[in-house]
């Protein structure tokens, strides 16, 4: 069959980030006669950062990230957006009359209807009729999901391609939101023809919140690939291990403050953060106010080679992750990859990787300093045979839920028989 994907993504594979793709474009290339990824997000300065398989072609979109730039991409799209009767009937139901709402969508479908044009572009530089069917396949529940719809409405409209995104935390979890408020959610999900979140939370909320659209939703889970590198500790204090963006969702403070607690019992540890980010300076600053420098390590950003390089020399007891939002966490997965048990917080869904007491702690959303320090504290006092269990427990809940090949290989077969069934349905109206 010579079918083509479109993946539409914010940065990859440039910069940073969505790096479960870097194991998920080998087996859609496996699966498609041609990939074209437009990254959305992409600004010209940039340059590509990851290799892609040979049948995949990046098309970046060149996106100004200045105050200013926004400003000229919503001047550039208000007076279209604003003169079309159906967007401004949407908008208005979509935000309910509410100011900050409204004027949050008309930013959306600005920055969305602006990476279309520039998209539509790139484009017309390629011949699609050569191909059987085309798939639309957006990364993200938000900007990239907007696009993929004005795609298959507009660009591909006589083509009826599928049109399939998958959701995470930020473009998922409205609760989350600045404004608790993510633009357009009914319009995307009646137009996508299939939902994907990465967790079976973000599944449940999305049925409950959206029940019109149920027969579109279900889990699909991103993993990580197998490390080959299994975490090694000793028993001369408490080796602790968390790696994140450092932002404040991940409440670095938190832990800090358990941290001060060991240090007030005098349990000897070791904290090592891995990762940088737009709060690194200020939970720098937090962690020479408050602890024993000797004990506290931060290796700034690494990158992924980098980190598993880490593991495989310094020892780790314990994998810590107190995020008040999460989605499913990669960190988490990386972690149970290698049999480090984790301490972990009960949001998004971290719960269906980390189970409470067989391959380390859940802990509530608004847990104690105490709550933390107790689960530190198990750790100090357990002995040999039940921390190898809970190791033994973290590798095999990864094989089970987490394991790339496996995941990835079931999705894009899965994908290809909704394919094959699009291009029937395509053949038969025809």
């Amino acid at each position: 069959m010579k079918n083509c994907l479109i993946l539409l993504t914010n940065y990859y594979p440039f910069h940073k980030g969505e790096e479960y793709l870097e194991s998920e474009i080998e087996h859609l290339a496996a699966n498609f006669r041609q990939i074209f990824v437009i990254s959305t997000m992409v600004s010209n300065s940039m340059g590509q950062t990851r290799s892609v398989p040979d049948n995949v072609i990046v098309l970046p979109v060149g996106i100004n990230h200045s105050i200013l730039g926004k400003v000229n991409m919503v001047v550039r799209q208000y007076k279209t957006i604003s003169t079309d009767k159906d967007k401004k009937t949407m908008i208005k139901q979509d935000t309910k009359g509410k100011l900050l709402s409204k004027l949050y969508c008309y930013y959306f479908e600005s920055r969305a209807m602006d990476v279309y044009e520039q998209a539509k572009e790139k484009l017309k530089n390629y011949d699609f009729d050569q191909y059987d069917s085309i798939t639309i396949y957006s990364y993200w529940l938000y900007v990239t999901a907007r696009v993929a719809l004005e795609l298959k409405n507009d660009y591909f409209k006589k083509k009826n391609p599928l049109t399939i995104t998958r959701a995470h935390r930020y473009d998922l979890y409205e609760y989350a939101a600045p404004l608790k408020y993510l633009p357009e959610r009914d319009y995307l999900l009646n137009g996508l023809d299939a939902i994907y979140p990465c967790s079976q939370d973000g599944v449940d909320i999305l049925k409950k919140t959206y029940p019109a659209y149920v027969n579109k939703i279900r889990v699909e889970r991103l993993g990580t690939i197998s490390t080959n590198v299994v975490c090694h500790t000793k028993n001369d204090k408490l080796y602790i291990v968390s790696c994140s963006v450092v932002r404040k969702v991940k409440r670095l403070d938190l832990l800090i403050e358990a941290l001060v607690e060991l240090e007030q019992r005098e349990m000897p540890y070791s904290w090592t953060h891995i990762g940088g980010g737009p709060e690194f300076e200020n939970v720098k600053k937090l962690a020479k106010k408050k602890l024993n420098m000797e004990n506290v390590h931060f290796t700034g950003f690494l990158r992924n080679q980098d980190v598993l390089n880490w593991y495989k020399e310094n020892p780790a007891t314990v994998f810590v992750n107190l995020s008040s939002s999460e989605g499913v966490p990669v960190a988490i997965m990386e972690a149970i990859s290698m049999g480090l048990p984790v301490i972990a917080t009960d949001v998004g869904g971290t719960r269906e990787i980390v189970e409470n007491e067989m391959n380390g702690y859940l802990l509530k959303n608004e847990c104690t300093i105490t709550d933390i320090v107790n689960c530190f504290n198990n750790f100090c006092k357990m002995n040999k045979n039940d921390y190898n269990k809970m190791r033994e427990k973290a590798l095999e809940i990864w094989n089970e839920r987490c394991n790339a090949e496996i995941l990835y290989s079931n999705f894009t077969n899965n994908l290809t028989k909704d394919v094959i069934s699009k291009r029937n349905e395509n053949s038969y109206v025809g």
